[in-house]
Order: C-alpha cells, then sequence, then structure tokens
C-alpha cells in the first residue's frame, strides 16, 4: 500500500502547566512528528485510552517532585500504521493497530492526531477486527494492571476452585479484572461495587456482588467467608478496605492492589511526607503483614501481542463502554473532569 499523505500539523491536547483541566489542558496545533528511526512506526491515530494516572500528573498532585511541562499525556491508542521505519517488519502501511507506549505521561503522548511508536517500548500488535478502535484504546494499561494483579501477582492455585474477589467492579480496571477472573477456568468471581451497578457487574462474570452502600454486607461477607478467598483484587486503595477485608484471605492468599494504601491515591497531593508514609505502609504490609500484599508497579507489555490480544479477538473479554464516556480530543477537560469524579463505568475514551 502507498504511503498516506501525511500532513505537516496536527492538533494536540497539551498540558501546558500543572493544575485544573479547565488551566491546564488546551487543544492547540503542533508539528507532526516524522519516522526518522528504522524501528520507528507513525500512527494516525483512531481512538485514546484515559487513564486516573494522566489526570492526577496534569493536577500536579502525583508526584512530590515537580514535573515540567508543557507535555502531551496518554499511553494507550489504537489507529492506522501510516509510516515506518524500513526494520519494521511485522506491520505494514495501513494495519490496524492498539496498543500502548511504555508510559502515559508523555512528554509526546497519544492525546494527539499521530503518535510515534518505537519498537520494543510499551506494546502495539494488530487490532482483531472484532473490537473497533474506542474498544482497542481501552486496553493498555487498564487490562494491563487487571492482567498482572491476577495472572503475575496472584499466586492463584494450580489446582480446585479459585476464589477471587474484585473490589471496584465497575471502574476501568475492575471491569476487566471481573472478566479477566472470570477467563480463568475453576473461578468463583465475587464483586464489591454499589447496589446500582450491581446486575451490570454480574454481567460481566461475577457470580456474586456485595453492595459495598448497604450497612453490615461487608462484615457480612468476612464473617460468613473468612480464610476462603485466595485473591483479592484491589481497584480502590484505601486502609479501610484493606483492614476490613485481609481476613478474608487463605493464609496463601493474596492482596493484590492497584492503587496502594491510599484511596484514589493522587487524588490530593502527594507530598514528601505522604509518599514517605505510603512506602512504609506497603514495605510493612509486605514484610509484616498477615497475608502476601502485592501492588502493582509494573505492566508486563511484553505479554501485549501473544497472550493480551487473544482475550479479546475470542470475546473472554470486552471493553466496557458508555456513550456519555467517549469524547472529543477537544474535548478533553470534561474527559478529565469525568475521571476525577471516581464516578466511571468502564473506560473513558477520547477521539481525534
Amino acid at each position: 500500500m502507498s504511503m498516506p499523505d501525511i500532513p505537516n500539523k496536527m492538533h494536540v491536547l497539551q498540558a501546558v502547566k500543572s493544575g485544573s483541566a479547565e488551566e491546564s489542558l488546551k487543544y492547540i496545533e503542533v508539528d507532526t512528528p516524522k519516522v526518522t528511526r528504522d524501528d520507528e512506526l507513525l500512527i494516525q491515530i483512531k481512538a485514546i485510552g484515559v487513564n486516573p494516572v494522566e489526570a492526577k500528573i496534569r493536577s500536579g498532585n502525583a508526584s512530590p517532585v515537580p514535573i515540567p511541562f508543557p507535555r502531551v499525556l496518554g499511553g494507550d491508542y489504537a489507529g492506522v500504521v501510516v509510516d515506518k521505519g524500513s526494520k519494521v517488519t511485522d506491520f505494514e502501511i495501513g494495519d490496524e493497530v492498539f496498543g500502548a507506549l511504555s508510559i502515559p505521561i508523555g512528554p509526546k503522548g497519544t492525546y494527539a492526531e499521530y503518535v510515534l511508536v518505537k519498537l520494543g517500548s510499551g506494546a502495539i500488535a494488530k487490532k482483531p477486527s472484532n473490537i473497533s478502535f474506542e474498544e482497542g484504546a481501552g486496553v493498555g494499561v487498564a487490562f494491563g494492571t487487571a492482567y498482572q494483579a491476577i495472572l503475575v501477582l496472584g499466586n492463584l492455585p494450580k489446582e480446585g476452585v479459585r476464589k477471587i474477589l474484585v473490589l471496584g467492579g465497575s471502574g476501568g480496571v475492575g471491569t476487566y479484572a471481573v472478566q479477566l477472573a472470570k477467563a480463568i477456568q475453576n473461578t468463583e468471581v465475587v464483586g464489591i461495587c454499589s447496589g446500582k451497578n450491581a446486575e451490570f457487574v454480574k454481567s460481566l462474570g461475577a457470580d456474586r456482588i456485595v453492595d459495598y452502600t448497604v450497612e453490615g454486607a461487608i462484615g457480612a461477607l468476612v464473617k460468613e467467608e473468612a480464610e476462603t478467598f485466595d485473591l483479592i483484587v484491589d481497584c480502590v486503595g484505601g486502609e479501610e478496605y484493606y483492614n476490613q477485608l485481609v481476613g478474608l484471605l487463605k493464609k496463601k492468599g493474596t492482596f493484590a492492589t492497584a492503587v496502594g494504601p491510599v484511596m484514589h491515591v493522587g487524588a490530593d497531593k502527594v507530598s514528601l511526607f505522604s509518599g514517605a508514609k505510603m512506602i512504609l505502609t506497603v514495605l510493612g504490609r509486605k514484610l509484616f503483614g498477615c497475608r502476601s500484599y502485592q501492588v502493582v508497579l509494573h505492566i508486563p507489555w511484553d505479554k501485549f501481542a501473544s497472550e493480551w490480544t487473544p482475550y479479546f479477538s475470542d470475546g473472554r473479554v470486552k471493553t466496557v463502554l458508555r456513550d456519555d464516556q467517549i469524547f472529543d480530543l477537544k474535548d478533553g477537560v470534561l474527559a478529565h473532569k469525568k475521571i476525577e469524579s471516581h464516578r466511571t463505568v468502564g473506560k473513558i475514551i477520547l477521539r481525534p
């Protein structure tokens, strides 16, 4: 296929400084990147996945050390290959692909009409024909976090029924975690979510739901099912949930968290003191806790094409999308305000 016309200029959603979404995010025009290395691909982006870490970096809350601005945030994408270097042999011009940059915080991220992707950094795969660009864009960070928590850190027993609890089963990571847990053979999956999302989380594969808004519901679960779970996947964070739920785990069970000991960490400013406190709490739980405690600090991008993609191509896992959570790139401020509400269901997507 001949190389398509690539404009000299493109639009990006740039974080010009730290602050609120309105103060920081500006829709501007910049030079379109060009392939200059033989291991690079230029992707025309069709959809972009939005993740909480991007809003936390933009706000200035996520790091006690200042991060320089301006920068284009974003890591997850789906799109079409429009140019490539000579060493790129697994992809052709015109291929529909999806993937993620190695880190979603820029400075040359995917909140853009085009992005340069380097082989061996982050992940890229051919997009299955049965999923849309929007569905593909949602996969990266969120599914990778669920995969790491369950299949890498989860230490699930090799035999018998595996009992898995997903805390926060209706969010971006949680919707993938419920489906992935159920896709494993011989699992019983219990989800903790609000009552209004109970039927939805059941539709993803949860065998049972515990409504955290009902007084005494979690306490009853702990009392009746103490030391019966193999794995807790925590997509919310916080001391309270950890202290309440850790007693559900078997002696060799694992508490795997995508967030850490602070609920919605980064929603408020992380100072040097609070950052040190979190590290000490994690170390204390890992060294002296009554059960194995694991934090998702790494996403195994090398598994993206070989192990993650089949879950989507064969329909075992689907990206949860809602019309009111898909925004035009120029309206990225609304997307960030939505993700900061902590009231999202499934993924938030931007479209250039």
